[in-house]
């Protein structure tokens, strides 16, 4: 048999897959599809780039071929059906869906049924596939590092990402300021009442900054867009320095180096550190969330519920909250999803086990004190909620598209008509954003739509019989990319120079004067868009691949009934689940967070699910060489873990 054994890793990658018979049974089954799909999907041949991954596709397609019908998990499969059919959906969708076309749809004369068929059955195996691996552990490291150490490496990283992104900063001096930078300029200065249409601590925050700046150096709108972009490029920097310090510890130090140099040179990290815009800080929290999280899941249940973590994870619901509107609804999720895991422990009789009941309970007091502060709260200090067209933008993207290509009655399209003249509407209409139409110059009624919230949600139900495909394609356009493994939405952007008003700070390219001219923001505003569409680097702004890899990774920890496993992917899944509800864009920034905490996410990848074994026993403390991976044998047992002295505890009992 040994010698089997060695003629068989002799004969190479082929047995690997299960023979030469079977592996070119595969490789002809791949070969089929793949020119199926080329042929539906596309016209003409591939050029030769395109050759390359046309072959680096049917190869990898073979490989998973083979591996998948060595899965025997009816689960595995169940789940890799349903989502590869969300994934196939989304990709035909992406398939058809043409901006500059009027209606905004693309007929390729084959059936778009078929095109899905041969994209689920693709997607399947593909899926498969990773939802049987991912969940498997892998060793990560787990010796501990000193405070001076870890100080040490936190005040590198921090001074190494600063120094890196300070030409970004002369470049752009005083910082990058966006369209959405205005209204909270002149909220947080008193200029307009207060309003939530951008969190209002995120304004307040903003105001200080120019409040700041003219007490202290007479600096007005220019100075206190210096002090925003200062402090918010500090506060960034030391937020990823913390992320840094855990991969130190977890990933090693050549792994936490490379993550550093990324974190450092990126080019998009660098012009957010300086963007005067909510959604810097809210990837800032949702990264060191995922951190906190990922900890939890190496190290068990026990540690979450320790004081400075639980402290921590309930800190986080706080700024999630407040750092972008609807981060109050991605707390919640990852309350309900916690408190879900939990279950077991929170229905099992075990000795002291009300202790399991105090993260779901603080979470939840958390939540009462979050709304009481946005609701009562915000109305007692005067703060005017946001019109309800910022909550109803992809209901009336899809009445607009029916108004303008589909068919209304008399009386849906008298309801419409309060809002704006129909003629407007459709002069107005883009596919891909429905701000023309909420901010049109010309006059949008929000009054009406804030006081008439009932007709206007009953007219698009109304519309949706007769207006099916107009509403699958604008919700796509507007949300559903973010699920199309295909789409690519990028957003490099270097501000705006216009005023708003009595607004006016004065840019200036300081690097071009430093530099005599050899260097300007230009320069800097090119090797961010190619470090964005270049096919290396730009694969980590390809977004819906991070995502999906975050919702296969969750649900294989879920299917090894390994629920810890999944924490870390918790908050970018939450971020995606809000957006498909109710995003106004397709936004690179919207999920920017992905890209921020792409070295966290991607080392919580290789981790895996760590857990008892299959058999459902718990290894002896004693055999296990990284005791920080250790179960938590209270999912096992049903009892509480042993602590006395001289008796095994929990691994993240052991510090």
């Amino acid at each position: 048999m040994a010698g089997t054994g060695e003629q068989r890793e002799d004969r190479g990658w082929l047995w690997a897959i299960g023979g030469p018979r079977t592996a070119l049974i595969a490789a002809a089954v791949s070969a089929v599809l793949v020119a199926t799909w080329w042929l539906c999907a596309h016209r003409g041949a591939p050029c030769p780039l395109q050759w390359v991954g046309v072959v680096l596709g049917w190869l990898v397609l073979a490989v998973a071929l083979r591996m998948c019908v060595r899965v025997r998990r009816p689960g595995v499969w169940i789940v890799a059906v349903l989502l590869a059919a969300v994934m196939a959906m989304m990709r035909v969708l992406g398939g058809r869906f043409d901006n500059e076309l009027h209606p905004p749809y693309r007929h390729t004369g084959v059936s778009p049924w078929w095109e899905f068929v041969v994209d689920w059955v693709i997607a399947i195996a593909v899926t498969c596939v990773l939802l049987d691996r991912l969940a498997r552990p892998r060793p990560v490291r787990s010796r501990p590092l000193g405070q001076w150490r870890k100080l040490a490496w936190w005040c590198v990283a921090a001074a190494v990402m600063l120094l890196a992104w300070s030409p970004y900063l002369a470049a752009y001096w005083p910082g990058i300021v966006v369209r959405d930078s205005w209204s909270s300029i002149r909220i947080g200065t008193g200029m307009q009442p207060l309003n939530n249409h951008h969190p209002i601590l995120f304004s307040l925050f903003v105001g200080l900054c120019m409040k700041t700046a003219v007490m202290a150096v007479s600096g007005g709108f220019t100075g206190g867009t210096a002090v925003f972009s200062l402090i918010q490029a500090v506060l960034f920097a030391a937020g990823l320095a913390i992320a840094v310090v855990w991969l130190r510890y977890r990933g090693g130090r050549w792994f936490a180096v490379l993550a550093l140099l990324w974190l450092a040179l990126d080019p998009s990290v660098a012009m957010w550190s300086i963007t005067m815009q909510k959604d810097s800080l809210f990837s800032l929290v949702v990264t060191l969330v995922t951190v906190l999280l990922a900890e939890a899941g190496l190290r068990g249940w026990s540690w979450l519920l320790r004081p400075w973590p639980l402290i921590g994870f309930l800190a986080g619901l706080v700024a999630l909250s407040f750092t972008r509107n609807n981060g109050t609804y991605i707390a919640a999720f990852l309350v309900g999803m916690i408190s879900l895991f939990l279950l077991p422990r929170l229905l099992r009789p075990l000795r002291r086990g009300w202790r399991w009941w105090a993260l779901p309970i603080s979470a939840a007091v958390v939540m009462v004190a979050i709304l009481g502060v946005q609701g009562p709260g915000y109305r007692r200090a005067g703060v005017e909620p946001s019109d309800f067209v910022e909550a109803a933008g992809l209901p009336l993207q899809q009445l607009a598209w029916a108004n303008r290509y589909g068919t209304l009655t008399p009386d849906q399209q008298r309801t419409l008509s309060n809002l704006m003249p129909l003629e407007w509407m459709r002069q107005d209409y883009n596919p891909s954003l429905s701000d023309n139409i909420k901010f049109d110059p010309r006059g949008f009624d929000n009054t009406w739509l804030n006081h008439h919230q009932s007709e206007f949600i009953r007219t698009w139900a109304g519309a949706f019989a007769a207006n099916r495909t107009g509403y699958g394609l604008s919700w796509y356009a507007l949300a559903g990319r973010y699920l199309d493994p295909g789409s690519v939405f990028l957003r490099v952007d270097p501000g705006t120079t216009r005023g708003s008003g009595s607004i006016i700070i004065h840019q200036r390219d300081r690097l071009a004067a430093a530099t005599g001219g050899r260097v300007d923001a230009d320069d800097l505003l090119a090797a961010a868009r190619y470090a964005a569409t270049n096919p290396v680097t730009g694969i980590s702004y390809r977004m819906p691949l991070v995502i999906w890899a975050a919702i296969l990774a969750m649900c294989s920890a879920l299917l090894a009934r390994r629920p810890r496993g999944a924490l870390a992917f918790l908050p970018l899944v939450g971020v995606v689940l809000t957006l498909l509800i109710a995003a106004p864009i397709t936004d690179f920034r919207y999920v920017g967070a992905g890209h921020v905490g792409l070295p966290v996410l991607l080392l919580a990848l290789w981790a895996g699910a760590h857990g008892c074994r299959r058999d459902g026993s718990v290894p002896d403390p004693e055999s296990v060489s990284d005791p920080e991976l250790m179960p938590d044998p209270e999912l096992v047992s049903g009892r509480e873990a042993p602590s006395g002295p001289g008796e095994p505890t929990h691994a993240g009992a052991s510090r």
